[in-house]
């Protein structure tokens, strides 16, 4: 019941959710992805965490849990080689990456910020 409450108060305004490990961040930052994702359809939507792990973890819950479908996903990372990052943030919606590396895309002009 928490989880829907708090996916409810981060729909609604900026919040900041800090749970213990297991008590679900992940879904409830799936949550307000995916509602985003259907209420904004020309919309993109960015998930950084500070790790590939962490990011790893967020991709299968957006597919498997919300069924954010894979075609309109993109895990930003180095491995993409830099012209195909520019065609992901072109086409895609909804990104998965670390902070430093959506930085660098944005300075390197990968993406508009």
């Amino acid at each position: 019941k928490y989880q829907l409450e708090i996916s409810h108060s981060c729909i609604m305004k900026n919040t900041l959710v800090s749970l213990p490990t297991g008590l679900g961040k992940t879904l409830i930052a799936a949550v307000v992805m995916y509602n985003y994702y259907r209420w904004f359809p020309s919309g993109k939507i960015v998930f950084c965490a500070p790790t590939r792990p962490l990011v790893t973890q967020q991709i299968e819950a957006c597919h498997n849990i919300m069924g954010i479908p894979a075609a309109d996903t993109a895990e930003i990372s180095g491995k993409n080689a830099p012209a195909s990052r520019v065609a992901l943030w072109k086409n895609r919606r909804v990104f998965f990456c670390t902070p430093q590396t959506l930085a660098k895309d944005i300075k390197e002009q990968r993406c508009n910020a």
